[in-house]
């Protein structure tokens, strides 16, 4: 079988399918998240737009929903930028930047983190990360009351 070279309108064609937007679908919110493999939403309303781009009866509040109640995730994944993507792929995504993640930030950290009892700190943020969402600041005041110094 002799392999065909799309065209540049057929290769459009199919990245703009891949990534539902040559209509919008019928689709559950986190369905649509694993199609596309995620959605960057650094700004926090392009998840809401690139959703309601993408399917067909989709209600602003239900992404809000799906962060609420975690079938959604937002979280830093690749190219160390914000993506929502759903609670099942999250951990999967995750794996494959952790690393590379944890490296780079203990580099840069190096000298402001030496002496700290590293899993300890972790303990903490993740117990309080176990109660729900916190911003930035919340964590940043829980770590100060234990006495963590500012990291980064």
């Amino acid at each position: 079988m002799t392999e065909r070279v799309l065209s540049t309108r057929e290769l459009n064609r199919a990245l703009l399918a891949r990534q539902l937007l040559l209509e919008r679908w019928s689709l559950p919110l986190t369905r649509a998240l694993e199609a596309v493999g995620g959605l960057q939403t650094q700004h926090a309303p392009s998840g809401y737009v690139g959703l309601w781009s993408r399917l067909r009866n989709f209600r602003r509040a239900a992404l809000t929903e799906a962060l609420v109640n975690r079938t959604a995730i937002q979280g830093t994944l690749m190219r160390s930028t914000i993506h929502t993507v759903s609670a099942a792929d999250y951990p999967v995504l995750l794996a494959g930047v952790r690393s590379g993640r944890r490296e780079w930030w203990q580099w840069v950290v190096r000298h402001q983190a030496e002496g700290l009892d590293m899993k300890a700190v972790v303990d903490l943020v993740r117990a309080r990360l176990q109660q729900g969402p916190a911003r930035t600041s919340e964590l940043k005041a829980l770590l100060a009351a234990k006495g963590v110094p500012p990291i980064g």
